[in-house]
């Protein structure tokens, strides 16, 4: 992300997901490569939770870091879908695709008030508006179901902050508290984070897991499974799915 001056290059969200642009489709491409045989929905699904979790990620450091929220309205709200740098940081197991891409975002000023949850909740609504109205047109993917994947981008991405900061009780009673507000579109039942109990040689290890309200559809694309975290497995599948992966990468 970026405050202050704007680099060249950015549209407003307004403009960048016209339904009639070509930035949506360009973003829709660019989810096939995750997976095989995705089809319209499945491209939505993936497109609303990548780009849900990209802004979620650079406005929670911002609110956890200071209490001030950036502004998101769509019309000041800008963004860049750009290759990712040179200099970029990767983890030494990492390896990324020579051509791969990220959001870059551009916060023109942050906003301030004595309850920023509740002003984290407003503007985050305001900009989703004609980014789930684009998706909806291009790929027929609910409202109900982007609303959702949108929820669960807000949710991991300020626990993956907390984590960062030290702060996951803070992190996770925000996150809740933006999404779980009476008539929210963003509000579900199914979200929620649980504590996973391990034991990795022989020392115990405990980690935090956002449990999705919505699901990515990856199950239907080609050699497909359901994710760790699915909404359509019960909560004692999930719970030995996750086990088993923090044992298997001692809790990284």
């Amino acid at each position: 992300m970026s405050l202050g001056l704007k680099g060249s290059n950015f549209l407003s969200v307004t403009d960048a997901w016209r339904r009639d642009g070509g930035m949506v489709g360009c973003l829709l491409d660019y989810q096939n490569r995750f997976a095989a045989g995705m089809d319209d929905r499945v491209r939505g699904a993936h497109l609303i939770s990548f780009y849900s979790h990209h802004l979620s990620i650079a406005a929670a450091a911002v609110c956890l870091r200071t209490g001030q929220v950036p502004d998101l309205h769509p019309d000041r709200l800008a963004i860049r879908f750009e290759p990712l740098a040179p200099h970029d940081r990767v983890s030494p197991v990492e390896t990324r695709p020579s051509d791969a891409r990220r959001f870059h975002f551009y916060f023109r000023h942050s906003l301030r008030g004595d309850d920023w949850v509740s002003l984290f909740h407003e503007v985050f609504v305001e900009s989703f508006i004609p980014v789930i109205e684009a998706l909806q047109g291009h790929t027929g993917l609910s409202p109900v179901a982007q609303w959702r994947l949108a929820a669960d981008g807000i949710a991991g991405a300020f626990l993956e902050v907390g984590t960062a900061l030290g702060e996951e009780e803070r992190a996770m009673t925000a996150a809740l508290a933006i999404i779980n507000r009476a008539g929210s579109p963003l509000s579900s039942d199914g979200l929620r984070f649980t504590k996973i109990d391990a034991v990795c040689d022989g020392v115990p290890i405990e980690r935090m897991f956002r449990l999705r309200s919505g699901c990515c559809l990856y199950y239907r694309t080609a050699g497909g499974d359901f994710c760790d975290v699915c909404v359509l497995l019960d909560d004692e599948t999930q719970k030995g799915r996750l086990r088993a992966h923090v044992e298997r990468t001692g809790g990284l």
